[in-house]
């Protein structure tokens, strides 16, 4: 495919503009918890990381050396893999028919997928995930034609990095045997090239296993637990995971997404039916975590970024009724999109109190301002809180301050690692939120616990939030 060619102009415009936008917005739009986090990845560089694999934190570190650590140099990466991940899509439904409308259209309904607006913007290991899925693909198929020494090395690198990325990459490695099997190529099993992937493979995940040789396998234990905590099935749970994706990639388009499936499945395209062994295995697997504990909506973004495209493809081709549904949930999706983009950029609407949609990414700064001012010796005192979401952004936005922040809870995790001297015997000074609240006299031993203050984060005269500081006089552990 030669994306310089008239007919793909339309397509390169669009994301071209899409990625111009979220450039433009990026800098006025504050971190929020999950994006902060791997951003002090970054600042606290290491082989690998309590909660993730270290690819997330090493590219933020490779970006926010050159752009900066601040909101604008956090999301080039993300911003560049979105424009990237729009060419592979695109490259994968134009194969299917050569036809460059059709295409673009599938593009459409990617970006017309609401949390792909967001995950194209903030940098997580699923991010990560979506500019190697697809090549990894391509390259499985390219080595069942052609059974090339290259091609299995360029595999390798794919699984290594996409390992390097997050846990269940794993996964990867199930649809790529069931392929081979189903094709036949069962000498593939006993080749030195099938040797030399997994060789390769283990040595590029190596930092991570090291990491988790030298804290007592930590990482997988704490992902296990993540991703399936519950030994009995919880159907509240479950049903509340298919409700959360269903809003997040738009109830219209959401369908689409296991029609493009089934058409996947049943095509005699190699790439679609390995895409769409792909989407059966992340999607059971999924599916069945989420009898045991509530996903989250972007834990199955993968099988959306595949199937949501390829099913308003072949939509396409259905009949008018069919043309018309696609359309309107294209448009509406869009729309919703753009509004969200424009909330985000300009903050105009007036939401009622502690409903903002800026509620987690807006009034960090201020509040470590506030409360870096009513320290007098950070030798002595340091700011602390309770809860690990209020952490990733109180350390990070806490970056041009000699304080030191502080987790006090009672669960083990990255925070841990991250804090080098012991919280005890400090003055702390305890930020309370809105959202996240303790009683403080009850939660920790303090000589004494005293409110110093209390103020709220406004925005168009609406509060997005309420905080309340509070010190713990020498802190002495919890209760």
């Amino acid at each position: 495919m030669n994306l310089t060619a008239k007919e793909h102009q339309n397509f390169l415009i669009f994301i071209s503009f899409v990625a111009f936008l979220r450039l433009l917005l990026s800098a006025f739009v504050g971190l929020g918890v999950d994006e902060a986090h791997y951003v002090l990845y970054a600042l606290n560089l290491d082989l690998s990381y309590f909660d993730h694999p270290p690819l997330v934190g090493w590219i933020q570190y490779l970006f926010t050396s050159v752009f900066g650590s601040g909101e604008f140099g956090s999301r080039v990466a993300a911003i560049i893999i979105g424009f990237m991940t729009s060419v592979f899509i695109y490259r994968l439904v134009y194969d299917i028919g050569k036809n460059a409308s059709h295409a673009f259209i599938a593009v459409l309904a990617l970006h017309a997928s609401f949390l792909f607006n967001a995950l194209f913007i903030m940098l997580m290991p699923d991010t990560l995930l979506f500019l190697l899925l697809l090549p990894i693909i391509f390259t499985t198929v390219a080595i069942e034609k052609y059974n090339q020494r290259s091609m299995w090395i360029l595999l390798a690198i794919l699984l290594g990095l996409a390992g390097l990325s997050k846990y269940t990459a794993v996964l990867f490695v199930v649809p790529i045997i069931l392929y081979f099997i189903l094709k036949k190529r069962y000498q593939f099993f006993y080749s030195l090239n099938i040797l030399i992937t997994i060789v390769i493979s283990l040595a590029i995940i190596s930092p991570v296993i090291i990491w988790n040789i030298q804290n007592d396998w930590s990482s997988f234990a704490y992902q296990s637990e993540h991703v399936v905590g519950k030994s009995g099935i919880g159907w509240s749970g479950f049903f509340s995971s298919i409700a959360a994706q269903i809003g997040a990639y738009n109830p219209f388009l959401f369908p689409l997404a296991f029609y493009g499936l089934y058409k996947a499945f049943r095509s005699k395209n190699d790439t679609l039916f390995l895409s769409s062994l792909f989407g059966l295995v992340l999607i059971a697997f999924f599916t069945y975590a989420s009898l045991y504990k509530t996903a989250l909506p972007h834990w199955s973004a993968l099988f959306y970024m595949l199937f949501i495209p390829i099913g308003s493809y072949y939509l396409l081709q259905s009949f008018k009724p069919a043309l018309k549904y696609l359309k309107f949930s294209i448009g509406f999706g869009l729309i919703l999109s753009t509004l969200a983009y424009a909330e985000l950029g300009f903050k105009f609407l007036p939401l009622p109190d502690y409903q903002s949609l800026h509620r987690d990414i807006y009034g960090w700064d201020t509040i470590m301002k506030k409360a870096n001012a009513q320290l007098t010796d950070t030798k002595t005192q340091a700011i602390a809180v309770t809860n690990w979401t209020l952490a990733s952004r109180a350390i990070y936005y806490n970056r041009g301050y000699n304080s030191s922040v502080y987790l006090i809870d009672d669960r083990s995790d990255q925070f841990d690692i991250w804090e080098h001297d012991s919280a005890i015997g400090k003055d702390l000074l305890i930020i309370n939120t809105h959202f996240f609240q303790k009683d403080i006299a009850k939660y920790m031993q303090c000589d004494a616990v005293i409110t110093n203050s209390s103020f709220d984060i406004i925005l168009n005269q609406h509060k997005v939030n309420t905080i309340t500081l509070s010190r713990c006089k020498n802190f002495q552990g919890l209760r």
